[in-house]
């Protein structure tokens, strides 16, 4: 038959083939056959089309056969089906194959069919290909795959396909993917993910991911995550991030993790956050750090925390640092710590802290501080504080510091001290002092020791006390100084002292005295002391007063000494008294010189004695006065003396009156001379006599005369 004839065969005549008759039609004559030709032939009929004969089929046929003739084609003869020709069919001719048709599909078909074809056909279909048709999806089909044909596919489809099909798959698709489907994605395939397709990933998906899938994940997609996804992550999964993962974080996320995120991370996860991200963090996320966790810190990291941060870390987190993580932390954000904060800091913590960081502490933060933890910082830090921090430490702080802390403060340091500071100082404290720590102290910081520290003081620390400051002293701090450190008190440190601290020393300090002090104190200070201070002076002390300082003595202090006192003056001593000052002396005071004593007194100081003072003294002293003291009295003192003293006077000191102090000797002295004076006269004493006293001349005087004497 021509392919005329076959074209136009009628359909009962078509109806009418037998199957071998019509596998007998040529391939050119098939391709003349009209769709509805085709149509009208019998199911068993269109069996018998061999495979040339389909694959000689037009296009046109192919995209006009009905949905029954499609469906009747064996899987033999649907796999013959030219790839050209599948494009033609429609979404209708395929839905209308059975499932067993379709996985008969070559892969070359497959890859034929247009997304278009593929969105058409049931997700029961799509979910019973072959894995090798599913493998050989072009990525182009695999992107318009619907989301309903993605969630379809079995967790088997889903672990076949390729890394570039994966890629492919829409952000919809991956987001429609079932917890079962997203466990089979390989490692391969989660690294295959572009930066939108992890973006779009689910919470549902992100929780769904193992920690396998989870560390393959790019660095680059791990910051396309929002903080919602990376808090959807199970505590294992978190646990599980790479630190490249987690330095690959942006500073935004690390901002915004959730406190669960933050309590999962490990310690080396911590410790991989970069510093710009670290400065990122709220003080609540640093807070919900674990003990562990923090101890993970690393050192520039913790220089890296921003000043805010650290003045709002809790006390517990500030307390759960370790030390080198404390000393990492910048002075400008240990001046930002609250007390409290200071406070929650362990003694082992604080005295960690560098000499930079102690000298960063504001006064406030110091006063803040428990006493035992200052007590508590090492000699470095505390030498390194500045004049302005001590000057601040509160005197439960200043003492409970150790003498060895005490010792080794600079002198700066000593003088900061305030003054209730340094005289809250123990007893075992001041003793630390040295010296050099003594001369730093100020005129106010010394004026304001209490007796109980000047007690404490020994011998070289009172030594080293400057002359200015001694003058700040209060009778009371003076007096409170033992013996053995009053005595220790230089000669400069004595002539220092102000004449009202002279005048006010205490009986005790008095007496402690050595004979040095005692001569080292200033003559004006001399005419300040009481005759109780004087009266109290040792016997060897007042031999060491000076003979300027018997002069500086006031006519009242002389005249108010006691006969002890004055008894205990040296003769250069009296020698020195002033005549007026002689002159205050009583009759008592003179009456216990002793005989040595007197006959020491200069002529001038002879010639100031008032005839009642004369008269005081005893016969025998005045006997024996000097020739030269004698001779130096006055006719008014002569006239002046007792009979008895007449009497007393030896014939050489008779010998040596002046023919005025004769003349001036009393009728009843001249009566009461005895035969051995008046022998010693001599002849111009005869002639200077008076009437009055020849007169009074008794008859034994006139009778011891010599005849020289008489004439005369």
């Amino acid at each position: 038959m021509t392919t005329y004839q076959v074209a136009n065969l009628s359909s009962a005549t078509i109806k009418a083939l037998t199957t071998d008759q019509v596998a007998a039609i040529e391939t050119a004559d098939i391709q003349a056959l009209t769709t509805g030709q085709l149509g009208n032939l019998a199911t068993a009929t269109i069996h018998a089309l061999t495979t040339d004969q389909v694959v000689a089929l037009t296009t046109y046929q192919v995209s006009n056969l009905s949905t029954a003739t499609l469906a009747a084609l064996t899987t033999d003869q649907v796999v013959a089906i030219e790839t050209a020709d599948i494009q033609s069919l429609s979404t209708k001719q395929l839905a209308g194959l059975a499932t067993s048709t379709l996985v008969a599909l070559s892969t070359d078909q497959i890859q034929a069919l247009k997304t278009s074809q593929l969105a058409g056909l049931a997700t029961s279909a799509v979910a019973a290909l072959t894995t090798d048709q599913l493998v050989s999806l072009t990525t182009t089909q695999i992107s318009g795959l619907t989301t309903g044909t993605i969630s379809s596919l079995s967790t088997l489809a889903i672990s076949v396909l390729t890394t570039d099909q994966i890629g492919a798959i829409s952000t919809t698709g991956l987001a429609a993917l079932k917890t079962s489907q997203v466990s089979a994605l390989s490692t391969d395939a989660i690294v295959a993910l572009s930066t939108s397709q992890v973006a779009g990933l689910t919470t549902t998906t992100m929780a769904a991911l193992s920690t396998t899938q989870v560390q393959a994940i790019e660095t680059r997609d791990i910051q396309a995550l929002t903080t919602r996804q990376l808090g959807s992550l199970a505590t294992s999964t978190i646990q599980a991030l790479s630190t490249d993962q987690i330095q690959a974080l942006t500073t935004y996320q690390v901002a915004n993790l959730s406190s669960a995120t933050i309590k999962a991370l490990t310690t080396d996860q911590v410790a991989a956050i970069e510093t710009a991200d670290i400065q990122a963090l709220t003080t609540g996320q640093l807070g919900n750090l674990a003990t562990a966790t923090i101890h993970a810190l690393t050192t520039d990291q913790v220089v890296a925390l921003t000043t805010y941060q650290v003045s709002n870390l809790s006390t517990a987190t500030l307390a759960a640092l370790t030390t080198d993580q404390v000393v990492a932390i910048e002075t400008a954000d240990i001046q930002s710590l609250s007390t409290k904060q200071l406070a929650g800091l362990a003694t082992s913590t604080l005295v960690a802290l560098s000499t930079d960081q102690i000298q960063a502490l504001k006064t406030s933060q110091l006063a803040g501080l428990a006493t035992s933890a200052v007590a508590a910082l090492t000699t470095d830090q505390l030498v390194s504080l500045t004049t302005t921090q001590i000057s601040g430490l509160t005197t439960g702080t200043i003492s409970s510091l150790s003498t060895l802390a005490i010792s080794v403060l600079t002198t700066d340091q000593i003088g900061a001290i305030s003054t209730t500071g340094l005289a809250a100082l123990k007893t075992s404290q001041v003793s630390a002092l040295s010296t050099d720590a003594i001369v730093a102290l100020s005129t106010s910081q010394v004026a304001g020791l209490t007796t109980t520290t000047m007690a404490a003081l020994s011998t070289d620390q009172v030594q080293a006390i400057e002359t200015r400051d001694i003058q700040a002293l209060t009778t009371r701090q003076l007096g409170s100084l033992a013996t053995s450190t009053i005595q220790a008190l230089s000669t400069d440190q004595i002539q220092a002292l102000t004449t009202y601290q002279v005048a006010n020393l205490s009986s005790a300090t008095i007496k402690a005295l050595t004979t040095d002090q005692v001569a080292a104190i200033e003559t004006a200070d001399i005419q300040a002391l009481t005759t109780g201070q004087l009266g109290n002076l040792a016997t060897a002390t007042i031999h060491a007063l000076t003979t300027d300082q018997v002069v500086a003595l006031t006519t009242y202090q002389v005249s108010n000494l006691s006969t002890a006192t004055l008894a205990a003056l040296t003769t250069d001593q009296v020698v020195a008294i002033e005549t007026a000052d002689i002159q205050s002396l009583s009759t008592k005071q003179l009456a216990g010189l002793a005989t040595s004593t007197l006959v020491a007194l200069s002529t001038d100081q002879i010639q100031a004695l008032k005839t009642s003072q004369l008269a005081g003294l005893a016969t025998s002293a005045v006997a024996a006065l000097t020739t030269d003291q004698l001779v130096s009295l006055t006719t008014t003192q002569i006239s002046g003396l007792t009979t008895g003293t007449i009497s007393s006077l030896s014939t050489l000191a008779i010998s040596v009156l002046t023919t005025d102090q004769i003349g001036a000797i009393s009728t009843t002295g001249l009566a009461a001379l005895k035969t051995s004076q008046v022998s010693a006269l001599s002849t111009d004493a005869i002639v200077a006599l008076s009437t009055s006293q020849v007169a009074g001349l008794t008859t034994t005087t006139m009778a011891a005369l010599s005849t020289t004497r008489s004439k005369r």
